[in-house]
C-alpha cells in the first residue's frame, strides 16, 4: 500500500515505519552524493536520487532521527534517466550516476558544490571543467577477494553499503579492457587452483586484494597481489599462470599483509617482475609511480586540474606543497617559481618525488617525508617564508593542526585542492576566520559516473 501524506503531517503520523512507502521531493545531495528530502525539518536520504526528483520511496532504515529510503517509483524526474552502460549498475557501490547523461552529471555536481559552499563569502563559482572521457579514465582499481554463499571464490567490488560482501566484476567500464582481463585471469586461475580467499571473521585463507594500476599515456601496467601468507607455493602458481596469460603486465609484486585491518597495504613487498614502479606522462613530465604512492586517479583530467593550479599560482617566489604525493604539482609549479618544497607522509612517495625531479631535470625542488600536521616542526619549513602554499588533503580535509599551522605561517596566498566540497567548506571557513579571502572557485570533474568532484580554490591574505 502506498501511503502519500502531506509533508507537514508525516512525522506526526505514528504509523509510518520501516517498510512503508511514501512520496517525497528530493531537494539536495548529502556528502555521500545521496539525495535528501526534508519532511518537518528532518531528513529522508534517498539512494540514487538527485535534486528535483519526486519519488515514491520505501523506508528501509531509521538512524539518528532520519530515514534512509530506496526508490520504488518516479513521479517526476529532476533529470531524465538513461540505460546504464554497466551490467552491475545498482549492485555496485561505485558508479551511481550512470543513469544520468554526462552533461546532467556536470549540472548536478555544480549544484552540489554550490550548496556545500553556500554559507561562505565567495565569488561566483566558475563552470565545472568536464573530463575528456567519462569512461576508461581510472588508472587504479582495488578489488577484494571474497566467498559466495556456495563457497566459491569471488573477486570484485563491494556491494553498495556492504563492506563485508563483494560480487564478481565481469566488466568495469571505469578501467581499461586490459585491467578487466587481469581480474578475470586472476579469479579463474585462483578458482582452478582452489586457493582460499582471506576470511575476515576466522582470519584464515590467503588472497585479500588485487590492485591494478595502468598508466594511460605510457600504457605501463602494475599488478599488486595482497595476500595473508608469503612466500607461498600456491601464490607462486597463481602468479605463474596470470603472467603466462597476460604478457602486458610490466610490474607484478606480492604484498604480505598479516594484520586484521581490511586495507590493501602490508608489512612487506616482494617484487616478482619489473622495476617496482611504472612511469606515467603528465603535463610534459614523466612520473615514477610506486605501489603505495598517490597519483591522480584520472591522469588525463589531472592535466587540466594542474593548469588551473598553475594559473592561480602565477609566478611565485617560494612555494610549499603540502600532501605533495609523487611531486606532480611541485614539479609543475617549479617552472614558474624560485623554489618549491614538498611535504608528504608516505616515504615511498617522497622517494618517487625526488627521482621524478631528477629525471625531469628540475633542480629547484626539495621533498621531505613528514606528516602534514607536523608542518611547523619541519626544519625546512622553519627556515623559509613561503609566498604560496598548496594543500591537497584526503577526503577528511585538513587536520586541525594543519589549519593552525597555515594560520601561523601567514602566507600571502593559499591554493586548496579538494576532493570533498563538504570538508572543504569547513576548512575554508576556518581560513576565512584566519584572515584569508576566497578569490576563485573552480570545480573540476575528476570522477565521472560518481558523485565525487574536485574543487580548486584560490585564497589570498586580506589587507589588514
Amino acid at each position: 500500500m502506498l501511503v502519500i501524506l502531506p509533508y507537514r503531517y508525516l512525522w506526526r503520523f505514528k504509523g509510518v515505519k520501516r517498510g512503508d512507502r511514501i512520496e517525497v521531493k528530493v531537494m539536495v545531495l548529502n556528502a555521500k552524493g545521496d539525495g535528501v528530502a526534508y519532511v518537518e525539518g528532518r531528513e529522508i536520504v534517498v539512494r540514487r536520487a538527485v535534486p528535483g526528483d519526486r519519488v515514491s520511496v520505501r523506508l528501509v532504515k531509521k538512524r539518528k532521527g532520519r530515514f534512509e529510503a530506496e526508490i520504488e517509483e518516479f513521479s517526476t524526474m529532476g533529470y531524465e534517466r538513461q540505460n546504464p552502460r554497466c551490467g552491475h549498475f545498482g549492485l555496485c557501490g561505485g558508479c551511481r550516476w550512470q543513469e544520468l547523461a554526462y552533461e546532467d552529471q556536470l549540472k548536478v555536481k555544480e549544484g552540489m558544490v554550490t550548496n556545500a559552499l553556500a554559507k561562505l563569502r565567495l565569488p561566483s563559482i566558475e563552470p565545472i571543467l568536464a573530463s575528456p572521457t567519462s569512461f576508461d579514465y581510472r588508472n587504479k582499481m582495488e578489488f577484494s577477494f571474497g566467498m559466495d554463499p556456495e563457497g566459491a571464490l569471488q573477486l570484485g567490488l563491494h556491494l553498495r553499503g556492504r563492506f563485508n560482501r563483494v560480487f564478481d566484476v565481469e566488466e568495469c567500464h571505469l578501467q581499461s579492457s586490459l585491467s578487466n582481463r587481469i581480474v578475470e585471469s586472476v579469479r579463474r586461475s585462483a578458482r582452478e587452483l582452489e586457493i582460499l580467499p582471506y576470511d575476515l571473521k576466522r582470519h584464515q585463507g590467503i588472497l585479500r586484494f588485487l590492485v591494478v594500476r595502468d598508466a594511460k599515456k605510457t600504457g605501463q601496467v602494475m599488478v599488486n597481489l595482497v595476500v595473508a601468507s608469503y612466500p607461498n607455493p600456491e601464490v607462486d602458481l597463481l602468479i605463474e599462470r596470470v603472467l603466462s596469460e597476460i604478457a602486458e603486465i610490466d610490474v607484478l609484486l606480492v604484498t604480505l599483509h598479516t594484520g586484521k585491518a581490511q586495507v590493501a597495504v602490508g608489512e612487506k613487498e616482494f617484487l616478482i617482475k619489473g622495476k617496482g614502479h611504472i612511469v606515467e606522462s603528465c603535463s610534459g613530465f614523466e612520473f615514477d609511480i610506486s605501489p603505495q604512492a598517490f597519483f591522480q586517479t584520472n591522469p588525463r583530467q589531472a592535466e587540466r586540474l594542474y593548469e588551473v593550479v598553475a594559473q592561480m599560482a602565477g609566478k611565485s617566489g617560494t612555494v610549499l606543497d603540502v600532501y605533495c604525493g609523487t611531486g606532480s604539482i611541485s614539479l609543475i609549479l617549479a617552472r614558474q617559481a624560485e623554489f618549491v618544497l614538498g611535504i608528504e607522509v608516505v616515504a615511498e612517495a617522497v622517494d618517487n618525488a625526488r627521482y621524478n625531479a631528477e629525471r625531469n631535470g628540475v633542480d629547484n625542488c626539495e621533498f621531505v617525508a613528514a606528516a602534514a600536521e607536523d608542518l611547523l616542526e619541519v626544519a625546512a619549513v622553519k627556515e623559509r617564508r613561503f609566498d604560496l602554499i598548496i594543500v591537497d588533503p584526503p577526503r577528511v580535509g585538513l587536520h586541525h593542526r594543519v589549519l593552525a599551522g597555515l594560520s601561523a605561517m601567514q602566507s600571502p596566498q593559499i591554493i586548496y585542492v579538494s576532493c570533498n566540497p563538504y570538508t572543504l567548506a569547513c576548512d575554508l571557513e576556518s581560513l576565512q576566520e584566519a584572515g584569508y579571502r576566497i578569490e576563485r572557485v573552480q570545480p573540476v570533474d575528476m570522477f565521472p559516473q560518481t558523485p565525487h568532484c574536485e574543487v580548486v580554490v584560490g585564497l589570498s591574505k586580506r589587507d589588514t
